[in-house]
This record gives structure tokens, sequence and C-alpha cells, in this order.
């Protein structure tokens, strides 16, 4: 068992190096091609929606980074929490570019099937993301 998941893990750090390098054929590799992804935007379905979401968003920050701050896997599940920035310089769900250099966390979930990503939790910051984009107003009492 520990050597799956390991391997499990070892699969999902492939999978974010080929996001942060905007490599589409080890995407492609590393996810089942019926893979769900359920997060803060639409249920995705299918590798060919999967493969083009991050094209669309980074067209918004073309300087797309994420860095994996934590990660931990028990039988076909791996949990990471990361931390993403870039600089918004085009469309994002209809805010037009800001220019503004953003940071927002979030956590993932993987489960693994027959060596591949057959599915994808995504909880992310997106009210922060929104607050440094100048679209949201925290509250009073909130800001620092």
């Amino acid at each position: 068992m520990a050597n799956s998941v390991e391997a499990n893990k070892e699969l999902v750090r492939r999978y974010l190096d080929a996001f942060n390098d905007k490599d589409r054929e080890t995407l492609a590799e590393c996810v089942d091609d019926d893979v769900v992804e359920h997060g803060p935007h639409e249920e995705i379905r299918g590798i060919e929606e999967f493969l083009a979401n991050p094209w669309e968003n980074l067209q918004a920050f073309p300087d797309y980074e994420g860095t994996t701050d934590a990660i931990i896997a028990e039988d076909d599940t791996v949990a990471v929490r990361y931390t993403i920035s870039g600089t918004h310089e085009g469309d994002y769900y209809g805010i037009q570019a800001t220019g503004n250099y953003v940071t927002w966390t979030g956590i993932a979930m993987y489960r693994i099937e027959n060596d591949q990503i057959a599915e994808i939790w995504l909880e992310e910051d997106r009210l922060g993301l929104l607050e440094q984009l100048g679209v949201v107003e925290p509250p009073a009492h909130l800001r620092i």
C-alpha cells in the first residue's frame, strides 16, 4: 500500500509540474479520459473540457505559477495545499485586466484510479482574489 500511496503522490507532483510548465501533453498523460473536476467554476467532465479550462485562465494570468505548500496521501486520494500567483493581464470571468499582481490559496483533492487522476475537487480563496482585483471591497472591520 505504501508504494501505491507514494506513486499517487508522485503522479500528482508530475501533474502540478506540468500545469506550471503549461505542458498539455503531460497533463493529458496524468489524467483519465473521463476525468471530472469539481471546483469554483462549473463542473468539468472529460479530457477535452479539462485541457481547455486552464488555458482560458492562463490568458488572464499569463505568468501563473502554483506552489505546493503541503501534500498528503491516503489510499487512492492525494490532498494538496497550494498558493497561486500571477499578474491579471486578461479577461477573467468578465473582469477586465487590472494589471494587479495577485496571490491566492487553495486546497485540491485528487482521486487516483488506474495510475491516472480520475477526479479532482478544488476549493480556492476566490473572495481574496476578487478583493485583490478590486471587484469586492472587504468589510471595514477586516481591513488592515
